[in-house]
């Protein structure tokens, strides 16, 4: 639970704080971000919430992963707000929240498939969205896109017997007893709108999914910069080969999508445009 005593001291003053707690994860200012901003390293109030605004925030504290967003005094509009989690993106494609510390507050999706719903990486397992996951389906298979993000799959496993499936050479103590390890690096088709593409560099296994042709989840590969409009990628948090990542975005040029939807921060709907985000990224990189 958020401490009033380690209170941001550039929260704007009002009922809703951040505490000192905080890592910078991003995930407030991407769910409420009238809300929320970054600022020298860590999140921060920059403005109370109104209205409809409480919804966002509403989702901000439960999905934060360090317990760092608190209420000095629940409102009625904060009381009355819906925590609609997992958070409908387009079509049957959800953002889940409640995400986790040991992922960095990583980002993980739900996607409700007829032949199964699929979690897109470890979420926190929290009671009140085992329960969402549960009135939708439940979950059947979970998509582990490299080491970083796995959080708390096994309990997601031993609670719905959901079969997970993760890259070799991604496999570490935690999830040495995975149903399904991939040892290949040719693009392997899950069902027929749904494959795994093998895109090395932030780590040695790490793979993108690509789904329907519209929707690529990117995990730690690729990220949007909502502001911008673009894609980027980091050179900081690359563990294994900045070659080998560069190499891999380059790889992406021979696949259709619309949606970018990375590991961490927001999600991007491009449309069309989204190979010319993806070139863009590319002649970047080079002059850089």
């Amino acid at each position: 639970m958020a401490n009033t005593d380690l209170s941001n001291p550039q929260n704007v003053p009002g009922p809703v704080f951040v505490d000192t707690t905080c890592i910078d994860c991003g995930t407030c200012y991407h769910l409420a971000s009238e809300v929320f901003e970054e600022k020298e390293g860590a999140s921060r109030v920059m403005k109370q919430p109104q209205g409809e605004e409480w919804g966002g925030v509403k989702r901000a504290i439960v999905s934060c992963p360090t317990n760092s967003i608190g209420l000095q005094e629940k409102s009625q509009d904060f009381v009355n707000a819906a925590l609609d989690l997992p958070l409908i993106i387009n079509e049957n494609v959800s953002y889940c929240g409640y995400t986790s510390k040991d992922s960095f507050g990583a980002t993980s999706y739900l996607i409700e498939h007829p032949e199964g719903n699929i979690l897109i990486d470890s979420p926190r397992f929290h009671p009140q969205l085992v329960k969402a996951l549960e009135e939708r389906g439940g979950v059947s298979l979970m998509i582990l896109t490299h080491q970083d993000d796995v959080a708390d799959h096994q309990k997601f496993h031993d609670h719905f017997g959901c079969r997970r499936i993760i890259h070799r050479d991604e496999v570490r103590t935690s999830t040495k007893d995975v149903e399904l390890i991939w040892e290949g690096s040719e693009d392997l088709e899950i069902f027929k709108d749904l494959k795994l593409i093998l895109t090395p560099g932030h780590t040695k296994g790490h793979l993108c999914v690509l789904y329907k042709d519209l929707y690529l989840f990117t995990g730690d590969h690729l990220f949007v910069n909502e502001e911008e409009q673009m894609l980027e990628a980091s050179k900081g948090v690359c563990w294994y080969s900045w070659k080998e990542q560069v190499k891999s975005i380059e790889k992406l040029l021979h696949y259709d999508f619309e949606w970018v939807m990375p590991g961490h921060g927001g999600w991007g709907h491009f449309g069309v445009s989204s190979l010319e985000k993806v070139s863009e990224l590319v002649e970047r990189i080079r002059l850089s």
